[in-house]
């Protein structure tokens, strides 16, 4: 869909913050931050993407082309401190509902950067004629995303139990949230 730009995001500290569209060119950055995003952040899912640059340059070279899809990157001077992917179905019954998964740097949490990412996203697909619902799946004990997705208009839909299993064999429920578009 093109490039997406936003400035002139502040922190709740006052800082400045620019949301945009992730480029096949932050392929290398963007893997950077989400190993250290994974390191330290007990709730993302998606912890195990071992991806080479050239293949996240793939990747993000198809976010970027394709006109249901979306990459975005919160960033202060250059760094990546929030990444955002959104994918809607990729069949012809589901094309008009997709997911995403968001995350931001531990320094950079509650101070708003989240909460500009994903009205970046409800903006972006507020847009898109085709995307009618958002979907999110977030784990029960991140109470701070429930929040966030609360405010934001997101309703809870259901709830996986005993979907995550941690390494030491205890499990989380994984809770299924949406927002409707029209």
């Amino acid at each position: 869909m093109g490039q997406f730009v936003y400035k002139n995001f502040r922190m709740l500290d006052g800082r400045k913050f620019a949301i945009r569209t992730a480029t096949s060119d932050d392929a290398e950055k963007v893997l950077l931050y989400t190993k250290d995003i994974t390191e330290d952040s007990p709730f993302l899912l998606k912890g195990e993407l071992n991806l080479t640059i050239d293949q996240n340059k793939i990747r993000l070279e198809d976010f970027f082309h394709n006109e249901n899809k979306l990459a975005i990157l919160a960033e202060v001077d250059d760094e990546v401190i929030g990444f955002l992917d959104f994918s809607n179905g990729n069949r012809e019954r589901l094309k008009h509902q997709g997911s995403f998964g968001m995350s931001v740097a531990k320094t950079y949490r509650s101070k708003s950067v989240g909460k500009a990412l994903l009205s970046s996203l409800i903006y972006w697909c507020k847009q898109n004629q085709m995307i009618e619902k958002i979907n999110l799946e977030v784990m029960s004990q991140n109470l701070s995303a429930l929040r966030l997705y609360e405010s934001a208009g997101f309703e809870r839909e259901g709830i996986k139990r005993r979907e995550v299993k941690y390494k030491d064999g205890n499990y989380e429920d994984l809770i299924l949230m949406a927002y409707f578009l029209q």
